[in-house]
């Protein structure tokens, strides 16, 4: 009986400790943060501890409209509202001056980026890149990578951009001749995110991308696996709390069997391009040859840890924000018909 009693006591114990480490470490800070965005004035969703507005946000992105949930925001609230996804508070900003003001360099170091977006991404572009470093590290990463986009460089990249594209555009047309596919609609999306992550992977890697057909599907379709995995991981919380990402439930092995790959592939193509073996496919130097040759102030090159974090975080950055950008040029051309005639004329 003493036993069952002591079982039941640390039980007890076990559970309520477990409740006010959640209320202290998760719950409170939220409540906190949204009561000092209220004294300033700034609108807030509903209070919902630990899972916020992740249920809308779910349905909005099961249904295909996404951006739904947030312009019934931006309807209700305005261009600055509070909402919750999951348990930590997210504050947008839709305002172009106030944009304008984060994003400038000056202003660096008055935000800090997210840590929940950092252990999300990490996996597959780790520690050391453009996106989740901070302070020195990132001003150190971003002077060696300015010379990327000078103009020059990127002009000869586009005779990529022209053969990824008039791949797609040749493949779209076969597509509709079938007659199996006839009158079949097509998925912008989903077209434009793979056309510009063919165009980026080819840019970043090279030859070892156009010879190596496992190498194409690594980059492309194994890449693509991975992030959907965490997408979804991320919409269930998985990512957001304690212990949760470490249990090998909810594709973990999607994304611990593909990073193990892409991490595999990605030291090979610079081990290639290192010994001469592969090259790029610009008139001129591509990422990988650039991440190669840069160095900083101090005469210091990229390791080859930095060196792979930094292309699959050009990947990563590269082809779905572009993808979508295309998306909504087109449904901008496709729903006014002066813009549209303008362009073919």
């Amino acid at each position: 009986m003493m036993v069952i009693q002591i079982l039941l006591y640390t039980f007890v114990t076990i559970i309520f400790l477990t409740f006010v480490i959640i209320y202290y470490k998760l719950i409170h800070p939220e409540k906190r943060l949204y009561a000092i965005f209220r004294e300033q004035g700034v609108k807030c969703e509903p209070f919902v501890p630990l899972i916020g507005q992740l249920p809308q946000i779910r349905r909005s992105r099961k249904f295909g409209s996404p951006m739904d949930f947030h312009q019934k925001l931006i309807q209700k609230h305005g261009n600055i509202y509070i909402f919750g996804f999951g348990p930590v508070v997210r504050l947008m900003i839709n305002e172009p001056d106030l944009l304008a003001d984060i994003l400038d360099r000056k202003n660096a170091r008055n935000y800090t980026k997210s840590l929940t977006a950092h252990i999300i991404l990490a996996p597959i572009i780790g520690d050391h890149n453009l996106l989740v470093a901070e302070g020195d590290e990132h001003e150190r990463a971003r002077r060696m990578i300015n010379p990327a986009f000078y103009h020059t460089n990127l002009k000869s990249m586009i005779s990529i951009m022209t053969d990824q594209t008039a791949k797609t555009i040749q493949s779209i047309l076969m597509t509709s001749d079938s007659h199996e596919h006839k009158n079949q609609s097509i998925d912008l999306p989903i077209l434009f995110n793979t056309l510009t992550l063919s165009i980026i992977v080819s840019t970043a890697f090279g030859s070892d991308l156009k010879t190596d057909t496992n190498a194409k599907h690594v980059m492309c379709q194994v890449f693509a696996n991975v992030l959907d995995a965490i997408l979804y991981r991320s919409m269930y919380m998985i990512n957001l709390l304690p212990l949760l990402p470490k249990l090998p439930f909810w594709k973990k092995n999607v994304i611990d069997n593909g990073t193990r790959m892409i991490t595999e592939l990605v030291n090979q193509i610079i081990a290639d391009r290192r010994q001469g073996h592969s090259s790029s496919l610009s008139n001129g130097p591509d990422l990988l040859d650039l991440l190669l040759s840069a160095v900083d102030n101090e005469g210091k090159q990229f390791s080859d840890q930095e060196i792979k974090d930094q292309a699959l975080t050009f990947v990563l950055a590269g082809s779905e924000t572009t993808g979508n950008l295309m998306t909504w040029m087109f449904y901008v051309l496709m729903t006014h018909d002066d813009i549209f005639e303008a362009c073919r004329e």
